[in-house]
């Protein structure tokens, strides 16, 4: 887990702020997909802007994840990853004001990933390889997205929180 440098907290505090007076309260993740031959994605903020990190339509799949949590309103984040040949990997507690970066050393792509927090509910979905998109309409304090068992990659993913 990585301390946030001063661009990135501004960013993701940034975003908290933009949504002061809604059901966030200020409570922040920002998240970045690397595609595979192509590169880092747009970074998202949960800060109600519409769109998705990724890409679709072009059957690249997500090979790493980048996460930021703000320091604003002291939100709860655990993520965990399942890669297309060694299956589920180990969830992980980012704290606010820190990031961590989802990769694995074989280079596999991302099929799933957990979203797990006990003091924030979010709503998440994923476009999956040959499938589209894939997620919930529900808010939950717990939830997977991506495919599982389905030998299938991600290749974008939105989060609201």
């Amino acid at each position: 887990m990585a301390k946030l440098t001063p661009e990135q907290l501004r960013e993701v505090n940034a975003a908290g702020v933009q949504r002061s007076g809604s059901r966030t309260e200020g409570r922040a993740i920002c998240y970045q997909a690397h595609v595979r031959n192509k590169g880092w994605s747009a970074t998202l903020c949960t800060d109600g802007a519409d769109g998705y990190t990724g890409t679709v339509g072009e059957n690249k799949p997500i090979d790493r994840i980048k996460f930021y949590v703000g320091t604003t309103g002291a939100m709860n984040l655990n993520v965990q990853a399942h890669w297309a040949e060694t299956g589920t990997g180990p969830e992980h507690y980012i704290a606010p004001g820190t990031s961590y970066e989802f990769s694995h050393s074989g280079g596999q792509p991302v099929q799933a990933l957990r979203l797990r927090s006990n003091n924030e509910t979010m709503k998440a979905a994923a476009h999956v390889q040959g499938v589209g998109w894939k997620g919930t309409n529900a808010w939950s304090y717990d939830q997977w997205i991506g495919s599982i068992g389905e030998n299938r990659w991600m290749e974008a993913f939105w989060i609201d929180i």
